[in-house]
């Protein structure tokens, strides 16, 4: 009888065996038929290896005829950042979303202006503006002005490297005859965006203050001559942080109805006379950090100046403390 019900469980496990074999192999194929499926079918996410862009691993200006054939690319996006909705609405780039830099400035403690914290912006970029982080951005706005290097230096601030500025913006891509059109862009829904916040991008007011007097430092003032001076202006205050140098941001720009960036040498001699060099850290802002980021984008990524951190708050923020030294006139 033991040597029957012994025959009797080796059949039935190998029975078992075979059964369980079985199945593995039934799964192991059906998981081949599935990622089949998944390559063939499913849409692809648009990612690093798809763009034909060079060279754009970290900020840079884009011209327009390096973007001209990839206006529809599903790798890139373009953002139309011109200050006026209504002229997005008469006609843009193909395929180029609109987004007002007011959408980067909140108030915070009552002071305007101030910079949405990392998940604000998480949410607009992705929700938003359907950006993901292996995606290239495209920026344009009118005569090269600061409105798309606010938003370069939010998104560097976010550790996303992948950032296109157009040189000579909205009018050099029109005075081409180049295709614009007024329908919308179709974009892709549920779109995330995660940032890493980068503290080496940002100066803070204390920050700012201890560092006013440091042979290492050069702090830039990107407003206008009648700002810095004291003689114009609607804050608290007037004036400019005492040991500022003034470089208005437009200096940096050439031409008259298509304005843009100057050669690298006559930008370099530039800053050279102002004591701005590549061994020193350099602190910039203006009145709410948007004109400053031109003068970020410039240093930082144009002429590749390695420590350059742009002063969020500015002056609406300074001005507004009492306790934060003025220095009025012309003199830094």
């Amino acid at each position: 009888m033991k040597k029957h019900w012994r025959k009797r469980e080796g059949r039935s496990q190998a029975k078992g065996f075979g059964e369980v074999s079985m199945r593995k192999r039934r799964l192991h194929t059906l998981k081949g038929v599935i990622l089949i499926w998944t390559v063939l079918f499913l849409p692809r996410v648009p990612g690093a290896k798809d763009t034909p862009l060079k060279n754009l691993d970290h900020p840079r200006l884009i011209e327009t005829r390096e973007l001209l054939n990839l206006t529809s690319h599903p790798s890139i996006r373009i953002i139309d950042m011109r200050t006026s909705l209504q002229d997005y609405l008469k006609d843009h780039i193909p395929n180029a979303v609109y987004l007002h830099f007011e959408n980067l400035q909140i108030p915070d403690k009552g002071i305007p202006d101030q910079a949405p914290d990392r998940i604000c912006l998480e949410r607009l970029l992705g929700d938003n503006l359907s950006l993901s982080n292996p995606m290239w951005v495209i920026l344009y706005s009118e005569k090269s002005n600061p409105n798309a290097t606010f938003l370069a230096w939010t998104l560097d601030y976010l550790v996303h490297k992948k950032v296109g500025i157009l040189n000579g913006g909205w009018e050099k891509w029109i005075s081409e005859k180049l295709p614009a059109l007024q329908e919308y862009p179709s974009l892709p829904p549920n779109m995330k965006f995660l940032g890493k916040v980068n503290r080496e991008t940002l100066a803070e007011k204390k920050w700012v203050l201890d560092r006013i007097t440091s042979k290492n430092v050069v702090i830039l003032d990107a407003r206008p001559p009648k700002q810095y001076s004291g003689e114009e202006g609607e804050e608290i205050r007037r004036g400019h942080i005492p040991g500022a140098r003034n470089v208005y941001w437009e200096t940096t720009l050439e031409g008259e109805e298509v304005r843009v960036w100057k050669k690298k040498e006559d930008l370099e001699k530039l800053f050279a006379e102002l004591g701005v060099t590549k061994g020193k850290e350099i602190i910039v802002y203006c009145r709410t950090g948007k004109e400053a980021s031109h003068l970020y984008f410039t240093l930082k990524y144009f002429l590749g100046f390695p420590h350059v951190r742009l002063y969020r708050g500015s002056w609406v923020e300074w001005s507004a403390d009492k306790n934060m030294p003025v220095k009025v006139g012309m003199d830094p």
